[in-house]
């Protein structure tokens, strides 16, 4: 009996010494495997960047308003006979607008005209006589004042004659009528009988923080403040204008201040009541550090950037003074020469080897300069 346990023993003991031989090899194929295997690299994309002129600027959003807006309305009540342009048409200073029916004044203008020329006559008759006293003083002077209600009366006439014509007091564009042509128009209306609004050159209406004013005035005792309006959104170019009014006082509502800039509006670009961006240039700051706003990563300790130094990223802590467009201006923390990443994989680290799937790509200026 001893000598079958034996054996199967022996048999036991060799198949384990196999097993542990075979684990031993193979362990040893995979370390050795492991070490010869080369460190990961992750592709990413980079910029380089650059030092270049930057706006300081404040984009806001604002209200255009024409700055002469003038309602049209009857001085004479009567029949509207007549209409002399389109609704929404652009018309110059001095171009008729509508007519009254002026019949009534012309009848009117008439009589005044003949009752100061009697008037005017019979104190004429009268003078000669009065220096040689046939009349008396008194009754000379009755018609002089005769002759100056006549002319009073006729001077009316002729106002009143000349307000059924009714011309453009100053040059923009027409709104809708209020009245048509046969309707009765008289002072008292309540609607006028169309709005008149400047259109070349416009105003721009907006506000800036409080904060802001005493840089705003320190910038425009240097230099002349240049002022660029966009889209509401900040996009386009609907054009450029000047700085015209600071108001005199700070909303205590808002804790804001109320400017007007002027802007030429060549091309009508911009409407009254139209929402626009405004963008305050102070001044433009010559060498200032950039990079693509993407590069730039938030933490708990605040704003970073990936580097790439020696073939690794690193990470620094930068300071953003501000965002231009798709670029952001750094305060602190990087160089002009330096290589940002700007899109970084999920799993990109401190010391982990990158290389770049791009060529250095210089950060593109600004649109407004």
């Amino acid at each position: 009996m001893k000598r079958k346990i034996l054996p199967l023993f022996i048999i036991v003991v060799i198949i384990a010494v196999l097993v542990a031989l075979v684990e031993w090899r193979t362990a040893g194929n995979g370390a050795k495997s492991k070490g010869k295997r080369p460190d990961q690299q992750l592709v990413v994309e980079t910029a380089a960047v650059r030092a270049q002129p930057m706006p300081i600027s404040l984009q806001v959003v604002g209200q255009v308003q024409s700055e002469h807006s003038v309602q049209i309305r009857p001085q004479v009540s009567g029949i509207l006979q007549a209409v002399y342009f389109k609704e929404g048409q652009a018309v110059t200073r001095g171009q008729q607008l509508f007519r009254i029916d002026p019949s009534q004044y012309q009848t009117a203008l008439t009589a005044a005209r003949a009752a100061w020329q009697y008037a005017h006559e019979q104190a004429q008759r009268l003078a000669p006589l009065a220096g040689k006293e046939y009349v008396t003083t008194q009754e000379y002077d009755v018609a002089r004042a005769a002759v100056d209600q006549a002319q009073a009366a006729l001077k009316q006439a002729e106002i009143n004659f000349a307000y059924t014509d009714i011309r453009a007091p100053s040059a923009g564009r027409t709104g809708s009528l209020g009245a048509r042509s046969g309707n009765l128009v008289a002072p008292g209306d309540s609607t006028p009988l169309v709005i008149i609004n400047q259109m070349q050159p416009i105003l721009v209406q907006y506000s800036i923080p409080q904060q802001s004013l005493s840089e705003l005035r320190r910038y425009q005792a240097q230099h002349s403040i240049r002022i660029f309006i966009t889209n509401e959104d900040g996009s386009g170019d609907l054009g450029q204008g000047e700085l015209v009014f600071i108001d005199n006082t700070v909303n205590t509502d808002t804790g804001t201040v109320m400017l007007k800039a002027r802007v030429g509006n060549a091309h009508e670009q911009l409407w009254p009541g139209q929402y626009v961006g405004v963008r305050t240039r102070f001044t433009m700051q010559p060498d200032a550090v950039v990079v693509p706003q993407a590069a730039i990563q938030t933490g708990q300790s605040g704003n970073f950037v990936y580097l790439v130094e020696q073939g690794k990223a690193v990470i620094r802590a930068v300071q953003v003074d501000r965002q231009v467009g798709d670029l952001a201006v750094i305060a602190s923390g990087i160089k002009a020469g330096e290589t940002v990443v700007t899109r970084a994989p999920r799993n990109l680290r401190p010391g982990v080897k990158v290389i770049s799937n791009n060529a250095t790509e210089k950060p593109q200026a600004p649109q407004q300069p």
